[in-house]
């Protein structure tokens, strides 16, 4: 099932009202030199009319709050019932919102989205590679700007197989020790081959630490970032949302033969 994209004023409108009935959290995505940041805030106004949302600015946790400026871009995810809504933005006045008249919190004002892509939930649990199915994975430290190219910088290509895969991340069983130990949400490369017969996908993610696994011996986490933003990274989220249900369906075909 491919994602839907809302583009109706009438959706995004419905969407958005819910949002800040419900105070709804959203996630967002900031790119920060070769880096992603994400944030977790609330819906607090929309305005259909006037096109554009604000969600407040309060710091999450211990976490710094990420520098945000009017013009600045951002990708935004939100949950609603059994869907996931992501779509990109930007940043245009910062302030303060009026809660009553004696409290009144910092802000943002965001530009209202031109579309939004809408994924089913399913999409997003992580559903396992199929017995007999074997999808190499390719990581390094950096980024997907950090891919070695030289020949002696191969050896810093940590080389696996895809054990599960879901639109949020994957875990990988490693066929290769890691080159150094990875700190957590280090941001690494991931070069993929999905079930499709399209080539490799190259994505960015956070490093989220080893797992346990007794078939492999040892995997490890990641979690995929900056899909929100551009078109590119649009497409490599349906692309992600199809494999996804490929995968599903095909462990679904083999659990009724009894393979």
């Amino acid at each position: 099932m491919r994602p839907r994209r809302l583009t109706a004023e009438l959706n995004t409108a419905e969407l958005f009202a819910r949002a800040v009935r419900e105070r709804a959290l959203a996630v967002l995505t900031i790119q920060q030199g070769g880096d992603w940041l994400t944030y977790k805030s609330r819906f607090l106004e929309r305005d259909a009319a006037r096109r554009f949302f604000v969600l407040d600015y309060l710091p999450d946790g211990d976490a710094p709050l990420p520098p945000l400026a009017p013009g600045q871009c951002v990708g935004v995810s939100l949950r609603q019932s059994s869907r996931k809504y992501m779509f990109a933005s930007a940043v245009e006045a910062r302030g303060q919102f009026v809660i009553d008249r004696d409290n009144a919190i910092p802000a943002i004002r965001y530009r209202w989205p031109d579309s939004i892509t809408e994924l089913q939930r399913r999409v997003y649990y992580r559903t396992p590679v199929p017995p007999g199915l074997e999808l190499p994975v390719r990581l390094w430290a950096g980024g997907i700007q950090a891919r070695p190219t030289d020949a002696d910088d191969e050896r810093a290509l940590v080389e696996g197989t895809l054990m599960n895969l879901s639109c949020g991340g994957a875990q990988v069983g490693l066929d290769t020790p890691l080159d150094r130990p990875w700190g957590a949400d280090e941001l690494v490369g991931c070069e993929i081959t999905l079930p499709d017969g399209r080539g490799v996908l190259e994505l960015d993610a956070h490093y989220r630490g080893p797992r346990p696994d007794s078939d492999f011996g040892r995997s490890l986490a990641v979690q995929f970032v900056g899909l929100e933003l551009g078109e590119g990274g649009r497409q490599k989220l349906a692309r992600l949302a199809q494999c996804v249900n490929r995968l599903y369906r095909l462990g679904g075909s083999q659990r009724a033969s009894g393979r």
